[in-house]
């Protein structure tokens, strides 16, 4: 019997899809593609049979449009799966979180849940690319100052909830990865004079501070709350999740999820660390204007740790829900109010 194991895509430098895939047996494979995220509904154009992995190939729809594809064999039910990090312009960390395998080995349906970075100054391309994914509701983490500062583009959703968790040091790591102006400096200068001297290395102890916050204080257990209760209802996906930079009050989010729908530690770590892959380029273009400005490894240091993606860093989450509640799990339940019933609608509900 073949089987299909797993499946993903990645777009190189070239922006051609790589297609890996992993299977048993020895029966022939066929690979479709199409735009929907049921493998059962609409239409689906062969791309090519008895396929192996590796395969590189043109992306169908010349990244103008959300592409999933299928794997088909004699004895499996069709294995759907699609690009993670969307091709958005202007976007360097909008992806989908489904695909994970969760509770009793069943996997998130695709083009439910998604994250990112800030949604404003959208370009033309980059709104018709996210209005044709059919969102339903925003989740914006971000303070009313980021709101008013930089206003989401408008993506034809139909709700958007503002749901500030008090992020100071997440917001402060936002300011820093904002397109380079004149306020380089000035922030350079503040966090010399205003941020205790101990506290300026790269050992990011303010960001483990603010990821213990997620779990502890009552403002972020609200905000969270609240979105957990509006992901419960089906009606109001899909839904984008996004704060400023699209890592930690999204990253946190998004572990909340995952969780309740069964997820590994390990992948949502994974999911987690992608950010840092995403945003590698853009962390380095911030560093080298801040080393025109500063030559302060102290200083310097201090400002990759705010807006790099550590692993140290959800780990530190997942450290406190155990502390207060014996488990990841259990904190949910007993700090966030998820019953069992609502476990099971989640799963139900976002599961395949």
């Amino acid at each position: 019997m073949t089987y299909i194991q797993s499946a993903s895509v990645v777009r190189n430098t070239q922006g051609k899809l790589v297609l890996t895939f992993e299977s048993t047996g020895n029966q022939s494979i066929d690979l479709y593609w199409t735009t929907q995220a049921n493998c059962c509904d609409g239409m689906k154009t062969l791309v090519a049979k008895n396929v192996q992995s590796p395969m590189i190939i043109d992306d169908p729809l010349h990244a103008k449009q959300r592409v999933y594809f299928i794997l088909q064999t004699q004895e499996q039910a069709p294995f759907l799966f699609s690009e993670r990090t969307l091709p958005i312009t202007g976007l360097n960390n909008f992806r989908d979180f489904g695909g994970y395998v969760g509770a009793d080995g069943r996997r998130i349906k695709w083009g439910i849940f998604y994250r990112s970075n800030h949604l404003s100054g959208l370009k033309a391309d980059a709104k018709a690319y996210i209005e044709a994914l059919n969102i339903q509701t925003i989740i914006d983490y971000r303070s009313e100052n980021e709101i008013k500062s930089n206003p989401n583009t408008n993506i034809g959703e139909k709700q958007t909830f503002h749901l500030d968790a008090s992020a100071q040091t997440a917001e402060l790591a936002a300011q820093f990865a904002a397109e380079p102006s004149n306020e380089d400096r000035a922030l350079i200068e503040s966090v010399m004079r205003d941020i205790p001297k101990e506290l300026i290395n790269g050992r990011g102890e303010q960001v483990l501070e603010q990821y213990r916050n997620f779990v502890l204080s009552d403002k972020s257990k609200n905000s969270f709350k609240q979105m957990l209760r509006i992901m419960l209802d089906t009606h109001n996906n899909p839904s984008i999740q996004h704060c400023r930079g699209g890592k930690d009050r999204t990253g946190y989010g998004v572990l909340l999820i995952l969780l309740i729908l069964g997820v590994s530690q390990d992948d949502i770590i994974r999911d987690y660390m992608l950010t840092h892959e995403n945003r590698l380029a853009r962390n380095e273009i911030k560093m080298a204007a801040y080393r025109k400005i500063t030559d302060n490894q102290d200083v310097l240091d201090y400002l990759l740790c705010l807006i790099d993606t550590r692993e140290s860093f959800i780990l530190e989450i997942f450290n406190t829900m155990k502390q207060v509640a014996g488990s990841p799990i259990n904190y949910i339940k007993q700090e966030l109010g998820v019953t069992e019933a609502d476990i099971k609608t989640m799963r139900d509900n976002y599961l395949q």
